[in-house]
């Protein structure tokens, strides 16, 4: 009898898959996934014109990688059974296969594909898009059943043809992509209202969407532009005490803080929320973002959207983090990120941000530089005596390519990038000729044209053999030089903020510079607001000094920084920026 039953079966089945026989076929095992394969149910997406669309199931987590076949049966008509009459994808889609695809057309069969997986650590499926003049609403109906190895391809068709009315089992699953056209998505408008919150406290905010279409809102908050992103345990926002009416269904986001709704059908929908601030929140300007995602495609760009900014009430300042580089004895250039942390100053790794150092014989930065990317970026001269400027870029890509700033700078034996010290904004840079004179390149502003004609400071600086710019270490927000003898003693020159004489008298601080082979002006490592200082001691070990303040004593104690890098590697410094 099992025999007998099983021939029937899969006569039926061959005949359905031709679109000779109408019903569903209830076949016994071609998706059975005995290798322990299962993906998720696929969900009905919209793209635009011109935009491609994923066919390919995602696999469930516990899911092993596939070795059978995925069939895919596309159709202008809902999956429900029947005769296959309208298979293949509608005006204005279209679906291909690539040379060397695992998918292939089935011959006599329009509209099906089979994919092998075999071999394969990914879903293989065709590739499915909307033309450039598919018009709205147009629509496309697709089956996915997997086959296992040994499984019945010929029944795996069949039940991908009438996917749509059988349950969605691990194996099976049938959903629709729809085109909308740029025009009717604009349609859909979105608005926020945003008022600011204390920390420690809590505002009614909300969002609403004209909604012409059914589709999911997305609210998010972040950080704004001009300040640094947020870290692990700083988005300390939460949303509560939402309303939304029977036309939404609402669920936190799953990267909080943060809002996903459903929209269930076209009108008018506000939903309210409660915006609740940690009370150790920092004074964030934050951007709140609805965006009513009626295009599902991960690739889909212009979804309407809206941006609104509030402002935390809070006590405590939010600080940039700063970066150091150093400068390895074969010229690579190592970047260690800043964590605002006085205990772990740097993160736990050091990344190479350019080779090509070892060909500067006097190199500084002009400014302190952020994780943001921003600063004063590096001066560099070569041994010809060209000098070379490197602005900073981003978070990502700490320096951008290096522009010529001029010839002739070999008459320098030493160059300090200082910050401002002229009270403009813009970071200027020290050089010292050889008979010990000490110029003044005021910042322009200018990436062309980067420094003003110099201008005298005055005689008698070659009794230092290191000069390095601080930023505002006396807490009087004017940028301060740190100036080191032979004897090693160092001298904290305060700013003035005036061109014409851009610093007060010497006084000595109680720091020794004898057994150090090099000092940064980092700006603020440890989340103080107070720039700090770095040296390296001639065994290549780095000590962090602490800024305080106070022009009196403007270091604290110093404490060593050398727990997770490869020691050998940041040992070869021979300069820090």
């Amino acid at each position: 009898m099992r025999i007998r039953g099983s021939v029937a079966l899969v006569g039926s089945v061959a005949l359905l898959a031709s679109g000779a026989l109408a019903g569903v076929a209830a076949a016994a095992g071609s998706a059975s996934a005995e290798e322990g394969f299962a993906f998720h149910p696929a969900a009905d997406s919209t793209i635009k014109p011109e935009e491609s669309s994923f066919l390919a199931p995602q696999p469930t987590l516990a899911s092993p990688d596939a070795e059978g076949t995925f069939v895919y049966a596309l159709s202008r008509r809902a999956l429900t059974g029947g005769e296959w009459t309208a298979g293949g994808v509608p005006a204005g889609m279209k679906a291909t296969l690539y040379s060397g695809d695992p998918c292939k057309a089935r011959a006599g069969v329009a509209g099906v594909y089979t994919c092998s997986a075999k071999g394969l650590r990914y879903v293989p499926a065709p590739a499915l898009a909307a033309t450039a003049g598919a018009v709205h609403g147009t629509k496309l109906y697709y089956g996915v059943a997997y086959v296992p190895p040994g499984g019945s391809v010929a029944a795996g068709i069949a039940e991908a043809q009438a996917a749509g009315a059988r349950p969605q089992d691990g194996t099976h699953t049938a959903a629709t992509v729809t085109v909308k056209t740029p025009a009717r998505v604009a349609e859909n408008k979105l608005s926020l209202s945003v008022p600011g919150v204390a920390a420690g406290a809590s505002a009614a905010q909300s969002v609403t969407v004209h909604a012409v279409d059914k589709a999911r809102l997305k609210l998010s908050f972040a950080s704004s532009a001009g300040q640094r992103v947020w870290e692990y345990g700083e988005r300390n926002l939460e949303v509560a005490d939402v309303v939304a009416g029977p036309s939404a269904r609402c669920l936190p986001a799953d990267v909080s803080p943060g809002l996903v709704c459903d929209i269930l059908a076209p009108g008018d929908v506000t939903i309210g929320y409660t915006l609740k601030a940690g009370a150790s929140m920092k004074a964030w300007k934050v951007d709140a973002k609805a965006e009513y995602q009626v295009w599902t495609s991960p690739i889909s760009t212009g979804n309407p959207a809206v941006k609104a900014a509030f402002k935390v009430a809070s006590p405590y300042p939010v600080w940039d983090r700063h970066r150091l580089f150093g400068r390895e004895k074969d010229g690579a250039l190592t970047l260690l990120e800043g964590t605002g942390r006085a205990s772990e100053p740097f993160a736990s790794y050091a990344a190479t941000a350019g080779r090509e150092w070892g060909a500067y014989g006097l190199v500084t930065k002009l400014a302190p530089l952020t994780g943001r990317g921003t600063g004063g970026g590096i001066v560099a001269r070569d041994k010809a005596g060209v000098l070379w400027h490197y602005a900073p870029k981003n978070d990502l890509f700490p320096l951008d390519g290096r522009t010529k700033v001029g010839a002739g700078w070999q008459i320098y034996d030493e160059l300090a990038g200082v910050s401002d010290v002229t009270g403009d904004g813009r970071a200027d840079l020290l050089a010292r000729d050889k008979g010990g004179v000490l110029w003044l390149y005021a910042g322009t502003g200018k990436a062309s044209a980067p420094f003003a004609v110099r201008t005298r400071i005055g005689a008698g600086w070659k009794v230092f053999n290191e000069l390095t710019g601080l930023g505002d270490v006396t807490g009087d927000r004017k940028a301060d030089l740190l100036a080191r003898d032979a004897a090693g003693a160092l001298w904290l020159y305060a700013g003035t903020g005036a061109a014409a004489k851009p610093f007060a008298p010497r006084v000595q601080t109680d720091l020794d510079g004898a057994g150090l082979r090099s000092l940064s002006g980092t700006g603020d490592l440890t989340d103080d607001g107070r720039a700090d200082l770095v040296t390296q001691d001639t065994a290549g070990v780095l000590w962090l000094h602490e800024g305080t303040g106070d022009p009196s004593a403007p270091f604290g104690a110093q404490s060593r920084v050398d727990r997770w890098w490869d020691q050998s590697r940041i040992g070869s410094f021979d300069v820090l920026l």
